[in-house]
């Protein structure tokens, strides 16, 4: 994929309508810092959630594993993020 080509805005409509606007923004600034980096190298990707999850670790005390368990059990279903969420992220073909 190509992250230069990627459009988010509904995915970030999509965010704004389905969450709280104290969440909402935060979230969008937040995928707005990774698709940057996954333009300049789609390798940081790996690199920024692993700093991510030992940041929150460090900040709440806990262990990156913890983080882990945690993020794993708020997420959405598989089932969900193929239907909804995946497919905002498809770059249009070319």
């Amino acid at each position: 994929m190509d992250w230069r080509d990627l459009d988010p805005t509904e995915l970030f409509e999509t965010i704004r309508a389905q969450a709280a606007p104290a969440d909402a923004e935060p979230m969008v600034w937040a995928f707005r810092q990774v698709f940057d980096a996954a333009r300049a190298d789609p390798a940081l990707l790996d690199h920024l959630a692993a700093a991510a999850v030992c940041a929150v670790a460090y900040r709440d005390r806990d262990t990156p594993r913890g983080v882990a368990e945690k993020l794993f059990r708020r997420s959405v279903s598989d089932e969900r993020w193929q239907r909804d969420y995946k497919p905002l992220l498809q770059a249009p073909r070319r």
